[in-house]
């Protein structure tokens, strides 16, 4: 009787040890088809301490998803959007969440999306780590070329 205990215990955990290696982390496969390409921003002038940032963003998921959040290390980040309303006037509007569709992309760039950082004063690297969240619980890490303004 206590050889069955033994080998069944041996085999839940023969097979946990399996299901680890054939199950891995859902989180980085499904990372790896959100795809960031020309991530960049500039330093801005002598004096200010924000700037806008650009990528474009590929959505390589059989499924849409949502972009909902930014985070970066050492300066602040937002999400916006240039918008012109009924009388012509052209301002920025923050983006609460803003999706992608499956097998798409969406472009950062000036006049349209784009990331406004603040905080640059004590900035002096020229990469800047940051991460989108998602609806679905993705964390898409990417880093930013920060590019000098002169």
């Amino acid at each position: 009787m206590a050889k069955k205990s033994i080998r069944k215990k041996i085999f839940v955990i023969f097979f946990i040890f399996i299901c680890l290696l054939v199950f891995p982390d859902y989180n980085y496969f499904a990372s790896q088809k959100v795809i960031i390409n020309d991530a960049h921003t500039y330093l801005p002038l002598k004096g200010k301490d924000m700037a806008a940032g650009y990528l474009r963003i590929s959505n390589n998921h059989s499924k849409l998803i949502g972009i909902n959040s930014i985070e970066c290390e050492e300066v602040n980040a937002s999400l916006h959007e240039t918008v012109i309303d009924s009388d012509g006037v052209i301002r920025m509007e923050k983006i609460a969440i803003f999706y992608i569709d499956p097998e798409s992309h969406v472009d950062f760039m000036p006049g349209a999306k784009h990331i406004m950082f603040s905080g640059f004063d004590q900035f002096e690297d020229k990469k800047l780590k940051c991460s989108f969240g998602s609806d679905i619980g993705l964390k898409i890490p990417f880093t930013l070329e920060v590019l000098s303004n002169g």
